[in-house]
């Protein structure tokens, strides 16, 4: 892939409409990381790979070819999997199901050789969420309950359950398969796939849930939070008792939408994985890829974030085993670049992947080959912005906007969202600042700060908040941002009032969905270019 200077610009710029903190003229002359860097191998990835096995591959899969490929694209790792439900291996685990094709082959083990011959380091990817349903009379405890008691099944899949995170599946069944692994293979870490849970925290009625706090609460989000940092220091242990070097890490993402504090989860994550493959819908902005680059690096400020990007047809409807197209998949691996995150090529399936499709690593490899000769500039040491966006967590369970009509589909998160639109199109630089990090020593990077309804504020947040103010900083905040505290309980009066000048004059009203409000223009500004020919615009949602 040839390229010029103002090709590059143009190709990294396209993804800087949402995310340009990666590129800084000022710093020294910059180089990736040497070789005998006192930095860990994983702080030092570029570029990683992934193989989903589908059960046929012990039959199908042409192991050379495969880590032949891997090798062509210049990834530093590839994730293989132990168990996507199903081992790949012949595991004497009991109730880790073999792939009914394996037939003694160890499928695992030749990928893993495969590609250490190749000098690509090998993670074990994991699949805790999920297991048959032939444990069911052995270990009841495993299973995940709905409210009648009963175990939630996994739709696409007869006979297939969900795992509850709280039961002795994730602290003796799954370190039984890790340590298994570790005493076999030569591998270099471990990745748990669909855990922590994305999305909105699984509600379980199992033996151990039973008395749990309901879900919406603070008491809820901290319990899950304090398991999932239990597993992770658990996890982390085990992948250490291979060598001091390897490490453990999980599938984080959710965006800005994310339950689980990302802050904390930071204290013992060594390694970010954004799961974030692709456009779902229709509404899925081009730009979106690096709004999960920008959510990463406000709780990991430089340590390694990747992004899985999906080189299959991602959508609303998925087709997972024909290549996206090559435009699609480019601005994805860009925007992640850009963005400050590694990009992460994946692919299902071994046989459609080789065998049927060829589109998917020609893409790959124009992309990722480029930037391998350009390693010198992917530095991710810092942003050089000084616009700072607050990214409230809380809000995504305690909050929800007042007499929201649920048509509307509004969320907590939706301010946040138009704002950034706003931003990006404004071509503006900035970066997100987490609800929890809002000391002066983070804080002094900003010129401004904008809090996008930034409802749920504490005493000590608008405490720090008015010394970044009172030491020069600006603020912007909107709607109902400090009406409430961290717990979700409305205060009588705005949290900040006093710093904008400003008091609560009465009940909110609205959202004002069928006939609006409106706003009449009543002498020229500059805000108004371009709506000379009305004197009539869409007022405020409230």
């Amino acid at each position: 892939m040839k390229i010029d200077r103002r090709q590059f610009v143009v190709t990294l710029g396209t993804a800087a409409l949402a995310g340009r903190q990666l590129l800084h003229a000022t710093d020294a002359p910059a180089a990736g990381p040497a070789v005998g860097s006192a930095l860990p191998w994983h702080q030092r990835v570029r570029r990683v790979g992934q193989l989903n096995f589908n059960e046929r591959d012990p039959v199908e899969l042409d192991v050379k070819a495969w880590a032949d490929t891997w090798a062509e694209l210049q990834v530093d790792a590839v994730l293989v999997s132990v168990t996507g439900i199903l081992a790949f291996y012949p595991t004497a685990v009991p109730f880790h199901r073999r792939s009914r094709w394996l037939n003694g082959r160890d499928l695992f083990g030749e990928c893993c050789a495969a590609l250490k011959a190749r000098g690509i380091r090998v993670i074990a990817r994991f699949s805790p969420d999920l297991v048959w349903g032939d444990a069911l009379e052995a270990h009841p405890e495993w299973y995940r309950r709905d409210a009648d008691g009963k175990p939630v099944p996994h739709p696409p899949v007869p006979g297939l359950y969900a795992t509850c995170p709280f039961t002795s599946y994730f602290t003796e069944q799954t370190p039984a398969i890790m340590g298994e692994i570790n005493a076999r293979y030569d591998v270099d870490g471990m990745f748990t796939n669909a855990w922590p849970s994305l999305g909105e925290l699984p509600v379980c009625h199992c033996a151990a849930c039973r008395n749990a706090p309901p879900p919406g609460t603070p008491e809820f989000d901290e319990r899950h939070l304090r398991r999932t940092l239990e597993l992770w220091r658990l996890y982390e242990a085990i992948a250490r008792e291979k060598r001091p070097d390897n490490l453990f890490y999980g599938n984080l993402g959710s965006g800005i939408r994310a339950q689980l504090n990302a802050r904390e989860l930071a204290s013992v994550c060594q390694w970010f994985n954004c799961d974030n493959q692709g456009r779902e819908g229709e509404t899925t902005p081009a730009w979106a890829c690096a709004q999960q680059g920008r959510v990463a690096y406000s709780v990991m400020r430089g340590r390694t974030t990747t992004n899985v990007l999906g080189s299959w047809a991602t959508g609303a409807i998925r087709w997972r085993n024909t290549a996206k197209g090559r435009a699609e998949a480019t601005l994805w691996m860009a925007q992640t670049a850009a963005s400050g995150m590694r990009v992460w090529y994946h692919w299902l399936g071994g046989q459609t992947g080789l065998g049927e499709d060829h589109r998917w690593p020609r893409a790959g490899r124009d992309f990722l080959r480029w930037q391998a000769r350009h390693d010198t500039h992917f530095t991710y040491r810092k942003a050089i912005t000084d616009l700072g966006v607050v990214w409230a967590q809380r809000p995504n369970t305690l909050y929800r906007p007042p007499g929201a009509d649920p048509r509307l589909r509004r969320d907590a998160a939706e301010f946040l969202e138009g704002l950034y639109g706003a931003l990006v199109e404004g071509r503006f630089a900035f970066d997100f600042v987490h609800e929890d990090d809002l000391g002066a020593e983070r804080l002094r990077n900003y010129r401004a700060l904008l809090l996008p309804n930034v409802a749920l504020l504490s005493d000590a947040q608008c405490g720090q908040l008015r010394a970044y103010a009172e030491a020069g900083g600006s603020l912007l905040a909107t709607f109902e941002t400090g009406l409430y505290n961290e717990r979700g309980a409305a205060r009588a009066d705005f949290g900040l009032g006093d710093l904008f000048g400003i008091a609560r004059a009465g009940a909110t009203q609205g959202p004002v969905a069928n006939y609006g409000s409106y706003a009449r223009v009543e002498r020229p500004h500059e805000i108004l270019r371009g709506l000379e020919d009305t004197s009539l615009l869409p007022g405020a949602e409230y």
